[in-house]
């Protein structure tokens, strides 16, 4: 059996480490290969080093609650090498001050109520409405997919939705919280909202049996990366895979049916291989472009992804006056002026092992959805911006020692209302017209480290059993 698999993200590594780990035990002859368009493998995985300086311009980390990740860092043989974040107060920025999430909220949703009410971040209305889920009835179980806005407002009103949901949760997903899918996102949330009359109940709940599970406190770090950064973990699977089996700047055009079995793949060199099996770990508008014949392809390519920058700027800490206490904060849509800053990492006091001593890294997070057209403009402009709006927040001054821009174009996946259903249906259309042609990665069923490992391994095993 002959598998390609196409794209050299944590998704494709993570499926070609599994297809040769489990190759020998399976007892037939299976001959795998990786094809990356690029010169450099890691996906949305890329770390910089720089004057003593070590700059994530993609994820910056991996959650532990989910084990996947973990578990592919130990295989690795890495373990000496994980390093866990500095916990710390992260903020609101609202009404020219910055506000501490409040201690004990679970993505948000308040789980304490003392610090809660305490909190500057909402007026007492908002807090009365916000409470109100203490008592609200519980809602007649949903069939269909709604948004997060849509449930989260029904629960706590408009106030916490605005002020601190939807800097948190659409920060993690690129776009409008009211258009994002409630099922692709947070199905736990929708779970509790199904079987408990409060989310605020159901949410204490489940952080207590995270702590006991995981043996970690709301304060302790939940997020781990490597010493040399998370492009080490990408170097090694490259190690550990089978010489010959990965093939850099190798563009797929297209995916033909052979007339006997399995399909012949064109590459923009001019070259072609056969494979039985193909695995696409690349973004639904791109698996439609290289299936030529493929029904519902103009559909797939209907639902392109965001476009987000992060701007990377360092400076020498007598430049940061008066530094925040913190390790960042969130920007609301709308806050200070703010039409394309959305969030501030303070990467010396979340990851301080990254930075030099005597020095700052400040990481933002810019371009809105419906508002990204800054991401299209020039490395200049878009520090000159990002700057511009940064003291807004900050007092900083002098200039940068130097900055690091990195465009994400339609790269970030929009999971919007239905989007399990749609996947679901494309999944099965490709099935029917491309069968042994699977998909998996960012764009499909989670948008994390763990949950991109996670799908890696599984269509390789499913590719694997032959089912």
């Amino acid at each position: 059996m002959k598998i390609a698999i196409i794209g050299g993200g944590i998704t494709g590594l993570s499926a070609l480490h599994e297809i040769e780990k489990q190759r020998s035990e399976i007892g037939k002859h299976i001959e795998v290969n990786l094809y990356e368009k690029g010169a450099e493998l890691g996906g949305k995985i890329r770390t910089l080093h720089r004057e003593g300086f070590t700059i994530e311009r993609g994820p910056d980390s991996f959650i532990i609650r989910k084990p996947e990740m973990l578990s592919l860092v130990e295989e690795l043989g890495l373990n000496d090498q994980l390093v866990k974040n500095h916990t710390g107060q992260a903020y609101i920025a609202s009404s020219g001050e910055f506000h501490p999430i409040p201690e004990g909220s679970v993505m948000g949703i308040p789980t304490r109520v003392a610090p809660f009410l305490l909190s500057s971040l909402l007026t007492s209305k908002g807090k009365i409405r916000a409470l109100s889920d203490l008592w609200l009835p519980t809602k007649q179980k949903e069939e269909t997919d709604e948004s997060l806005g849509l449930f989260f407002r029904r629960r706590f009103g408009d106030e916490l939705v605005d002020r601190l949901l939807e800097p948190l949760l659409s920060g993690l997903y690129a776009g409008e919280l009211n258009e994002l899918s409630l099922e692709s996102t947070f199905p736990q949330f929708r779970q509790m909202g199904d079987k408990h009359r409060s989310l605020i109940l159901a949410s204490r709940s489940m952080a207590k049996k995270r702590q006991q599970s995981t043996g970690l406190g709301q304060k302790s770090g939940l997020f781990r990366t490597v010493k040399g950064g998370l492009s080490v973990i990408v170097d090694e699977l490259e190690k550990a895979a089978s010489e010959g089996t990965i093939h850099k700047e190798k563009q797929l055009q297209a995916i033909i049916p052979e007339k006997e079995k399995g399909y012949a793949l064109h590459f923009a060199d001019g070259t072609k291989t056969e494979a039985d099996e193909v695995i696409l770990t690349v973004p639904h508008s791109t698996a439609a472009d290289v299936l030529p014949s493929l029904s519902v392809g103009e559909e797939m390519k209907a639902f392109p992804g965001a476009s987000v920058a992060t701007v990377a700027i360092a400076f020498p800490s007598t430049s940061l006056q008066a530094p925040l206490n913190g390790t960042g904060f969130l920007i609301p849509k709308g806050e200070g002026g703010s039409e394309m800053l959305k969030a501030v990492t303070l990467v010396h006091r979340k990851w301080p092992h990254l930075v030099p001593d005597g020095h700052v890294l400040v990481r933002c997070f810019v371009g809105r959805p419906g508002n990204d057209g800054i991401v299209r403009d020039t490395d200049e402009t878009i520090v000159e911006q990002t700057l511009n709006e940064l003291r807004k927040f900050l007092d900083v001054r002098g200039e940068p020692l130097f900055t690091d821009v990195t465009r994400w174009q339609r790269a970030m996946p929009k999971y919007t209302v239905g989007h399990q259903a749609r996947i679901a249906s494309w999944e099965s259309v490709l099935a029917d017209e491309y069968p042994g042609v699977y998909v998996a990665g960012t764009f499909y069923r989670g948008v994390g480290l763990p949950d991109c490992v996670r799908q890696g391994r599984d269509v390789a095993n499913h590719v694997l059993s032959g089912k």
